[in-house]
């Protein structure tokens, strides 16, 4: 069952969506995601969030955890979103957490994301089939202008999916550092408008 790794949620256990749809990230590779972020000059303290692929909120609330001060998680399956309620209310009964749960799918969902939103951190978890469909998302946040100035993206993948990254037109977006662990990879990306 997988937990929040670190912070204030610190030993939580998280319920996982039913079904094959979600693949909850590892808790060794979300510490690992998370050691890469800190060692970036990127401060998660007060950052705002966007999980694109929620699934079971594992990656937004372990940036929760560390100090983000709010995040939104989307996801179009049913499933993945009760779970997600499910692991908010949990960490809710520790401490007040600003959270917003939306299902929506691309590329419709942006239209519904709330008004007036400047997102510092993107967390983006797809299934593997979608490889590239992240990057699509990231340049359509910039060109929204849902993206802050310094913006860092971790883009879970397989490791086929990193090499079509590294070899792909990013526009604003510049890779800073990936890895790979078997069958996952992770890659982080900063805004640079």
């Amino acid at each position: 069952m997988p937990r929040v790794v670190s912070g204030f949620f610190k030993g939580l256990r998280l319920v996982s969506p039913a079904g094959l749809n979600t693949r909850p990230t590892a808790d060794r590779i979300k510490e690992a995601v998370f050691s890469m972020l800190t060692s970036l000059p990127f401060d998660l303290e007060g950052a705002k969030v966007l999980d694109f692929f929620a699934g079971g909120g594992g990656l937004a609330l372990e940036a929760l955890s560390r100090g983000a001060a709010s995040a939104v998680l989307v996801d179009r399956d049913t499933a993945a979103l009760t779970a997600v309620n499910r692991n908010l209310a949990a960490a809710r009964r520790c401490r007040s957490v600003d959270a917003t749960v939306l299902q929506l799918s691309w590329p419709r969902g942006f239209d519904r994301l709330p008004l007036g939103r400047v997102f510092d951190l993107f967390l983006l978890d797809p299934p593997y089939a979608q490889s590239v469909l992240p990057l699509e998302l990231l340049l359509t946040a910039s060109a929204r202008g849902l993206a802050s100035g310094a913006a860092v993206a971790v883009w879970e993948q397989s490791p086929a999916g990193l090499a079509l990254l590294e070899r792909a037109e990013t526009g604003p977006w510049r890779l800073l550092k990936s890895r790979v662990w078997g069958r996952r990879a992770a890659a982080l990306l900063r805004h640079s408008p």
